[in-house]
């Protein structure tokens, strides 16, 4: 069940941000590229990271324990010199924190929570709680991108989460390039990416849905199944991150399949699909193909191609802004987040 939605104020320049590593250990796996993460977040954003006790551990598949991944989030959560909290990286075993977390404790005093991928499950827990976070970019992956951050990337997150230039309302941008290239995060990088042109936007189903906007990655999301920190989708546009690295065509169909049989689908305002990572036109077609028979009862309209997630450059989705999904178009309303702070 969700509670009545608190949004946190706007971040901005000079505010001390907390850097964590709720599942994976990437940031002590690879400490040149989070170093460089750490520098291009303070020039790109004017951003003050603040390197949490357990962010740079690396214990197995995991960063460090589940009791000391969750004392650094209710640490950064309840520090009141703390304004954000940003994830270095996903994984696969966020959900072990998540019995751990007093999410009173955490909805106190409402800071936002960038991440995605595995983070899927504290941005629906916090969601669930009534607190709104944001589906985008991590630390290490995005702000770590040699020479620099993507700037579209850096674009649309100061617009969503620091209310920079435009503000955070309307249309969230079409990208005209991709960055699909896989470079050794554990070499030295000489080179940026490259870069080639994305795929168009695509409407599976034409038409016009709105409502709040629930974003999340597709295997992520379906941990909370049969949980207490399950969200209402009833209402939502829903939008769903295909993550790469090894999922494929069969486990979209199969998660889609589940998520419909646990009536997730049945009635969302709105069905919204990112781009998909070192795929195939044929693997596409049949992603997209699995979608349309996961909704085929439905009527809302559903999207596909959009920067979601697993994909760069990447779009920054604020969870439980109300938002319009139109065509090729999806786009946010005011407000995205709280009024600032008097005095900020």
């Amino acid at each position: 069940m969700t509670r009545p939605l608190l949004t946190p104020p706007p971040l901005r320049p000079g505010d001390r941000v907390a850097v964590v590593s709720p599942s994976w250990g990437g940031a002590g796996l690879f400490p040149r590229r989070f170093e460089r993460a750490l520098t291009a977040l303070r020039t790109a954003t004017g951003l003050v990271p603040v390197v949490m006790p357990h962010a740079r551990e690396s214990l197995d598949w995991r960063s460090a324990t589940a009791e000391d991944r969750a004392a650094d989030l209710t640490a950064a959560f309840t520090d009141p010199a703390i304004r954000g909290v940003l994830c270095a990286i996903g994984g696969d075993h966020a959900a072990q924190v998540l019995p751990l977390l007093d999410l009173e404790a955490l909805r106190a005093d409402p800071k936002p929570l960038i991440g995605y991928s595995d983070i899927t499950v504290l941005n629906h827990v916090l969601y669930a709680a009534g607190l709104s976070s944001f589906y985008g970019p991590a630390l290490l992956p995005q702000f770590g991108e040699y020479p620099a951050p993507d700037p579209y990337t850096v674009e649309h997150f100061r617009r969503v989460v620091m209310g920079a230039g435009a503000g955070p309302a309307g249309p969230v941008p079409a990208s005209g390039d991709l960055v699909e290239e896989y470079l050794d995060w554990g070499a030295e990088e000489t080179r940026p990416r490259e870069r080639r042109p994305a795929p168009p936007r695509l409407v599976l189903r034409p038409g016009t849905g709105g409502g709040p906007l629930l974003a999340g990655c597709l295997p992520s999301a379906l941990q909370l199944l049969g949980t207490p920190w399950q969200p209402d989708y009833r209402g939502h546009v829903l939008v769903l991150d295909v993550p790469d690295g090894g999922y494929g065509v069969a486990d979209a169909d199969r998660d889609l399949t589940q998520m419909r049989n646990a009536g997730l689908l049945a009635r969302l305002g709105g069905l919204a699909v990112g781009r998909l990572r070192l795929s195939s036109e044929e693997e596409d077609r049949k992603v997209h193909e699995a979608v349309l028979r996961a909704v085929r009862d439905y009527d809302y309209p559903v999207l596909a191609n959009i920067e979601c997630g697993h994909t760069d450059p990447m779009a920054t989705l604020p969870l439980g802004a109300d938002c319009v999904l139109s065509g090729t178009r999806l786009a946010l309303r005011p407000p995205v987040t709280a009024p600032p702070a008097p005095g900020a």
